[in-house]
């Protein structure tokens, strides 16, 4: 049986861990969980302990469980997602919401989500990162922006492109459109959907 020190020390490093996986800096962690910068540092060092609120918060922010956080659970082989089960992320001014689809972040190369886009609503700025994205219109009419290029798309139309051009996409609809998006890291930078 661990000691409390070296369990507080674990605590501490798998809590710099997951933030670390997330690529997330201190100051956006922590206005998320509702704790100062100075608070999350020393919750990462060990100088003081999470409550259990604090806890919880933390694995929603890094999108695991309070057990992985603690090392009472063995990290997942395989991650599998129940319709229902998983909370949508709001986007910016509530335009769209988005369910992640690939487990807790981590050194991944593919990160996958479902995408819901309000009526005439679009996602925020142009997004770029290294590597590729895919795209499939599960349900609506969405109008695809890579680069100075527009493509609409029907329910059943898929695309492929290069990332690291700027891309956004609509709802050029009247009912909400539902898009699956899977980016992939290149060799050289990771990937990752933006919001």
């Amino acid at each position: 049986m661990l000691e409390t020190d070296e369990t507080e020390k674990l605590i501490a490093e798998r809590l710099s861990e997951a933030r670390r996986r997330t690529g997330r800096t201190l100051s956006e962690v922590a206005p998320a969980v509702g704790v100062s910068v100075t608070h999350l540092s020393r919750l990462e060092r060990g100088d003081r302990q999470p409550s259990i609120g604090v806890l919880i918060q933390l694995a929603r922010t890094y999108g695991t469980s309070v057990g992985q956080l603690v090392g009472e659970e063995p990290e997942a082989t395989c991650h599998v997602f129940r319709q229902g089960a998983t909370t949508p992320i709001e986007g910016p001014d509530g335009r769209y919401r988005y369910v992640p689809l690939s487990g807790p972040p981590g050194p991944s190369v593919m990160e996958a989500i479902r995408l819901e886009l309000s009526s005439r609503s679009r996602t925020g700025r142009a997004a770029q990162h290294p590597g590729e994205e895919w795209l499939f219109v599960h349900t609506g009419d969405v109008r695809l922006e890579v680069a100075s290029e527009t493509f609409d798309l029907a329910a059943g139309d898929a695309a492929r492109f290069d990332a690291q051009q700027p891309h956004r996409i609509h709802n050029a609809g009247s009912n909400t459109a539902t898009v699956f998006v899977v980016s992939v890291a290149s060799p050289s930078g990771q990937g990752g959907w933006h919001q």
